[in-house]
């Protein structure tokens, strides 16, 4: 007898795949573990493609977020945004991706932008909307994150966590192609989808509230801070934009707030002094912003991230303790701004990583902040 060939797959569940058994690949259980009484799981999702070091190999690429130390770099040849847009088939912007647009104009954009600023609602559903309809990778961004934005509340998440994840890989490849290009015509588009990325980035590596996150979980940090500074970079770069002094800000901190502070700039004597002191000022002027009744805003985290420098984030992947007592500090800003769903989970799940990496030297230092974000131990 003939086998009847079936068309090949490899988003089968773990079971089908063990048993070498063809799955139906139905969420969130396949019929034939339904039929066996078993657990149904799938394999979770490879690693987004990120733009980062254009020098890096591609060699990471096939690293899986479970398996590799920190997500991919992405490197192609350039290309140019209608050559990639006409060579691709999936995802494909079509009718299909509708209820995506208006989950954005109803609901995404409320929760990009300070609930009170109306006037940044209005450009995020009127300005940049139409930059999308011009500009291919910020539409594939857009979509990226109203689809990750979804999975929130549907009944199939991973589904459009898939979703979410073709998009924004289409669309940095796009968004790759025109970066030597900046100018008048997509300078908008650009720092759309440049503060898109940093979120998105946010989003999808957010830590189960219901599992210990592991130390992977700073190397994705890091990677979104990366991120965020390409976001203010291009701001600087397309506008003229002059970075804000955390000297000029004539606000103070609570006596207690104030107190720690000045035993983290007495931590940081010795080695590495200057970039330790840095990233303490600039955390401390995004606190005073919180004092000053901010902390409404979603990117004051992002706006901390990219004042970093870039020997900052890499004593982090080093794990230098004392910069990760730094980022302890820093949870209580992804702590203030709770209602924003890119961050949840990664006040309390980043915190207890560094607890638990940086050991008990540091735990009556980490006290003040533990406090507030509400870690057990």
């Amino acid at each position: 007898m003939i086998r009847r060939p079936h068309k090949k797959s490899r988003n089968g569940c773990h079971g089908c795949k063990k048993r070498r058994i063809k799955c139906d690949e139905e969420k969130p259980h396949c019929q034939r573990c339904v039929s066996r009484d078993i657990t149904c799981t799938y394999p979770r999702l490879q690693s987004l493609v990120w733009v980062n070091d254009l020098s890096k190999p591609e060699a990471n690429s096939k690293t899986s977020r479970d398996s590799g130390p920190s997500p991919p770099a992405y490197s192609s040849t350039p290309q140019n945004e209608e050559a990639l847009t006409s060579g691709t088939k999936s995802p494909s912007l079509n009718l299909e991706n509708i209820d995506l647009i208006i989950h954005w104009f109803t609901k995404t954009v409320y929760t990009v932008n300070p609930p009170n600023n109306l006037h940044a609602i209005k450009v995020s559903q009127t300005l940049i909307l139409d930059e999308a309809m011009q500009h291919q990778y910020l539409l594939h961004g857009l979509l990226a994150l109203s689809a990750l934005h979804y999975a929130e509340s549907h009944p199939d998440p991973q589904k459009y966590i898939e979703i979410a994840t073709a998009h924004h890989t289409q669309g940095l490849t796009l968004y790759h192609s025109i970066l030597s290009d900046i100018n008048n015509g997509n300078g908008t588009a650009i720092i759309a989808f440049s503060s898109i990325t940093a979120m998105f980035a946010f989003g999808l590596a957010r830590p189960d509230a219901n599992k210990e996150a592991s130390v992977r979980l700073i190397d994705d940090m890091v990677q979104a801070i990366s991120l965020s500074k390409g976001w203010q970079t291009i701001m600087h770069v397309t506008r003229g934009l002059e970075s804000p002094s955390p000297q000029k800000e004539q606000i103070t901190l609570s006596p207690d707030a104030e107190a720690v502070f000045d035993r983290l700039y007495a931590l940081s004597q010795g080695q590495n002094e200057t970039l330790y002191e840095t990233a303490i000022t600039s955390l401390k002027y995004i606190f005073k912003k919180t004092e000053k009744g901010e902390n409404d805003n979603p990117h004051l985290a992002c706006e901390w991230g990219g004042s970093l420098e870039e020997e900052f984030l890499q004593l982090l992947r080093a794990r230098d303790p004392v910069a990760l007592v730094i980022v302890a500090f820093s949870c209580v800003i992804f702590e203030k701004v709770p209602q924003v769903w890119w961050f949840k989970g990664w006040s309390e799940g980043l915190f207890g990583v560094v607890w638990r990496e940086v050991g008990q030297d540091y735990h009556e230092l980490l006290e003040w902040p533990r406090r507030i974000v509400g870690f057990e131990i």
